[in-house]
C-alpha cells in the first residue's frame, strides 16, 4: 500500500483570526502539513519569502496579500475566497446597525456583492479598489457624504480604524476556506522551490559560532539561523531601524524577544558586487525583567501590531477620545488614564504610545499588582535600573496598590532624575462605579503636573450600545469562527438598557457566551435574560475581588466560569447547596454534578 501524498502548504493570512480558522479548518484533513503565520501586505511577502526554502508545494492568503505575494513567489498561491453566504452575513448584519452604509474591497469581493444587491434590490453603494493608495482618501470622502460604516476587507479596515470609521470585516467562512484546502490539494503537482545559494555568503555562514541573519541591500532575506518567532521579531526591529538609522557602517542594537535580551550587530559585506547585511545575534548575558516580575519591554512596532489585532478598539476609541489623544501628545506632560475596571484604558494607553511623535522607541510597562519589594528596588536603583533610558514611554498599571512607602521612592526618584522629562509617563489608575479614585490621584496631578484623561463609562454611552453591541457581535463571530448575524428584538432591547458594571469587558464576556450558546443566527430574548441573571449575581457580591477575576478570566473555559460561580454563591451561603441552587436558578442535581466531575 503506498503512503498518503502530504501537501504542504505555507498559510499566510492577513490578519490573526483567519490564521485561527486556517489551523481550525486545516486539522480535518490528514493529508496536508500546514504552517500558519499572521502578516499583512508587505510583511505577509516577507514571511512567504523566508518560508519558502521550506520546500512548500501551495501557499494560502487572501486578498491584496495573496496578490502580493503571488507576484514574488514562484510556487502556486489560492486566494481564500469570500462567498455569497459570507458576504449576505455582513450585510444582515450592517441592517441591524445602520442603513448608511457602503461595501468596499477588491473586485473578488464587490462582484458578489453587486449580484446580491441586484437580486434582492437592495440599495447600497459599492466601491471597488484596485490600488489600496486610493483607499483613505475614499474613506474620507465617504465620511463626509455620511456614510456611518464600512463593509470591507482587512486592509480597508485597517485604514478606516484608524480616522474612526466603524467597520464590519467581511471574512471567509469555514466552507470557503475548507474549498481553498481542497483546491490546494489538487494544484498540488510536485512543486519545488530551490533554495538561493551563493557560494561566498555559505562558507561565511559555516563560520559563524553565532546565529545570523543575512539580507540582501532590499532587506529581503537571504538566510537566517533562528527560529521564526525570534527572527520575525528581530527582523521587524531592524526595519524599523533602517528608517531612522542609515545602515552605512557597523551599528549595535539590543532587541527582547519573549523577555530575553539580544545583541544585534550588523555588518555590511560588500565582497561582491552586492552589498550584504550580516546581522550576528547573540543573547546578551544579562538578564533582563519580563512580565512575571511585573515589568515587559515592548518596542512600538510590537505595541502597534497588538493594538491593529485587537478587533475591539474601534468602538472604545471615539472621536472624543482620539482627539482627546492628539491634544495630549502635542506635549511631553505625564497622564493620568483614569476608569472603570473593563473600560479599555489599555487600549488607550497603547494609542497614546504608537500616536506621539517622541518617546516611542520602547513602552516600559510596570504592573504595580505584581512588583514585591526586591523588583521595586532594582527599579529604583540609579546605576543600573531602567529608568536610566531616554526616549521611551513608562506605564504604570494599577498604580493604586502600591505601597504608600514606595510612592515616595518612586515620585522622589522622578522628580531627582527628571524621568517625566526625559520619557513619557503614563499612570494607569481604576476608578470605582460609586465614583472613587486611587489615593494617590489628587497627589500625582499636584507633584507631577499630570494631564487628567479621564475614560467614558459604557453606562454614560446608553445611546450608543446597540451599535456597540452591532460592532461587538461582528468581532465575537470572528474570534469564535460563528455566523451569528443578530439579535432578537427583545435580546437587543435588555442587552442595551443593562448597567454593565464591567463595561466593555463584560460586554465581551457576556456575547462570547451567547455567541456559544446560541443554536440559531440570533441571539434569543431567552438566553440573554438567562445570561445576565448570572451577571446580576456576580454584581449582587458588589464586584468583590473574587467575583471580578471569575467575571474577568478570559482565559477559563464556560464551564471553568460556570464552576467558579457556583463556588463563590455555595461559600456566601456557607456550604448550603439548597440555597445555592434556589439562587442560581438550578437544580441540586446539577448542583451536585458541577462539583463532583
Amino acid at each position: 500500500m503506498s503512503m498518503q501524498k502530504i501537501t504542504k502548504i505555507l498559510g499566510i493570512a492577513p490578519y490573526e483570526e483567519l490564521r485561527y480558522a486556517m489551523e481550525n479548518v486545516g486539522s480535518t484533513f490528514s493529508n496536508i502539513l500546514l504552517n500558519t503565520y499572521t502578516g499583512d501586505l508587505q510583511e505577509g511577502k516577507n514571511m512567504a519569502l523566508e518560508a519558502i526554502h521550506n520546500d512548500y508545494d501551495i501557499v494560502i492568503s487572501r486578498g491584496g496579500t495573496a496578490e502580493l505575494i503571488r507576484k514574488n513567489v514562484s510556487i502556486p498561491v489560492i486566494d481564500v475566497s469570500i462567498s455569497i453566504y459570507d458576504i449576505l452575513g455582513a450585510i444582515k448584519l450592517a441592517n441591524n446597525y445602520t442603513s448608511k452604509f457602503a461595501i468596499i474591497g477588491y473586485s473578488s469581493i464587490t462582484e458578489t456583492a453587486h449580484l446580491i444587491c441586484d437580486i434582492l434590490d437592495y440599495s447600497v453603494e459599492i466601491y471597488t479598489i484596485d490600488d489600496s493608495s486610493d483607499t483613505l482618501g475614499l474613506l474620507k470622502s465617504l465620511m463626509k457624504k455620511g456614510i456611518e460604516l464600512v463593509l470591507c476587507d482587512a486592509i480597508t479596515n485597517k485604514l478606516a480604524l484608524e480616522i474612526s470609521l466603524n467597520t464590519i470585516l467581511i471574512t471567509s467562512g469555514s466552507e470557503s476556506i475548507k474549498r481553498t484546502f481542497e483546491q490546494a490539494i489538487e494544484l498540488n503537482n510536485h512543486l519545488q522551490r530551490l533554495k538561493l545559494q551563493n557560494n561566498l555568503l555559505t562558507e561565511a555562514i559555516e563560520n559563524f559560532k553565532n546565529d545570523c541573519i543575512i539580507l540582501s541591500s532590499q532587506f529581503e532575506l537571504i538566510y537566517s539561523s533562528l527560529d521564526t518567532e525570534i527572527h520575525d521579531s528581530i527582523y521587524n526591529y531592524l526595519l524599523n531601524k533602517k528608517d531612522t538609522t542609515p545602515f552605512n557602517e557597523t551599528h549595535t542594537f539590543y532587541h527582547s524577544v519573549n523577555n530575553t535580551l539580544y545583541n544585534l550587530k550588523v555588518n555590511i559585506s560588500n565582497k561582491t558586487d552586492d552589498i550584504f547585511y550580516i546581522v550576528t545575534v547573540q543573547k546578551s548575558v544579562t538578564p533582563i525583567m519580563n512580565s512575571k516580575f511585573g515589568v515587559t519591554y515592548e518596542d512600538k512596532s510590537e505595541v502597534e501590531q497588538k493594538l491593529n489585532n485587537n478587533l475591539y478598539k474601534n468602538p472604545i476609541i471615539t472621536n472624543d477620545i482620539y482627539d482627546k489623544i492628539k491634544q495630549i501628545n502635542s506635549n511631553n506632560s505625564p497622564i493620568i488614564l483614569l476608569g472603570e475596571r473593563g473600560i479599555g484604558k489599555y487600549i488607550v494607553s497603547q494609542s497614546v504610545f504608537i500616536r506621539q511623535n517622541n518617546n516611542n522607541n520602547t513602552m516600559v510597562t510596570i504592573n504595580s499588582n505584581l512588583l514585591n519589594e526586591t523588583m521595586w528596588k532594582h527599579l529604583l536603583n540609579t546605576s543600573n535600573g531602567p529608568f536610566l533610558e531616554v526616549g521611551n514611554t513608562i506605564q504604570f498599571n494599577h498604580f493604586d496598590k502600591i505601597s504608600n512607602e514606595n510612592f515616595e521612592k518612586l515620585i522622589t526618584i522622578i522628580e531627582s532624575t527628571n524621568l517625566h522629562i526625559n520619557n513619557r509617563l503614563i499612570f494607569i489608575c481604576e476608578k470605582t462605579s460609586e465614583g472613587m479614585t486611587s489615593k494617590f490621584y489628587k497627589e500625582l496631578m499636584n507633584r507631577m503636573n499630570c494631564i487628567s484623561f479621564p475614560l467614558p463609562t459604557l453606562r454614560e454611552r446608553k445611546n450608543e450600545i446597540p451599535a456597540i453591541l452591532t460592532m461587538f457581535l461582528n468581532k465575537v463571530n470572528i474570534e469564535n469562527n460563528t455566523d451569528i448575524i443578530g439579535y432578537e428584538p427583545k435580546a437587543l432591547a435588555t442587552l442595551s438598557q443593562y448597567n454593565w458594571p464591567g463595561n466593555f469587558e463584560q460586554l465581551k464576556q457576556v456575547l462570547t457566551e451567547l455567541v456559544c450558546l446560541s443554536k440559531s443566527l440570533y441571539i434569543t430574548s431567552n438566553n440573554v435574560n438567562s445570561i445576565l441573571a448570572k451577571q446580576k449575581i456576580v454584581e449582587n457580591i458588589s464586584y468583590s475581588e473574587a467575583g471580578m477575576n471569575i467575571l474577568f478570566n478570559g482565559s477559563k473555559t464556560l464551564h471553568e466560569f460556570n464552576l467558579d460561580l457556583i463556588k463563590l454563591v455555595l461559600d456566601q451561603h456557607n456550604g448550603n447547596q439548597t440555597l445555592t441552587a434556589e439562587q442560581l436558578g438550578i437544580s441540586r442535581t446539577t448542583l451536585w454534578r458541577y462539583l463532583n466531575k
